[in-house]
């Protein structure tokens, strides 16, 4: 039970820390990060500027996807 705990102690705190530093303490971290992190199938920290919002090209791509936007007024 012990070697257990010493091996995936260390690395559940690895993977905690990196989390936490990635979306709460970051230059780029915000809200939006944090919540497309656990709502997107596809969150990719790319799709984020460095203000921690979402970039504007993947934005529209999503409004599109969904059906959103209104393509045909114009």
């Amino acid at each position: 039970m012990m070697m257990q705990m010493y091996w995936l102690g260390p690395l559940c705190g690895g993977i905690l820390a990196g989390l936490l530093y990635d979306l709460l303490f970051a230059a780029n971290a915000s809200v939006a990060k944090l919540k497309a992190l656990f709502t997107r199938k596809d969150y990719d920290d790319s799709q984020f500027d460095e203000r921690g919002r979402r970039r504007a090209k993947e934005r529209d791509d999503a409004e599109a996807a969904q059906g959103l936007k209104d393509t045909a007024a114009a």
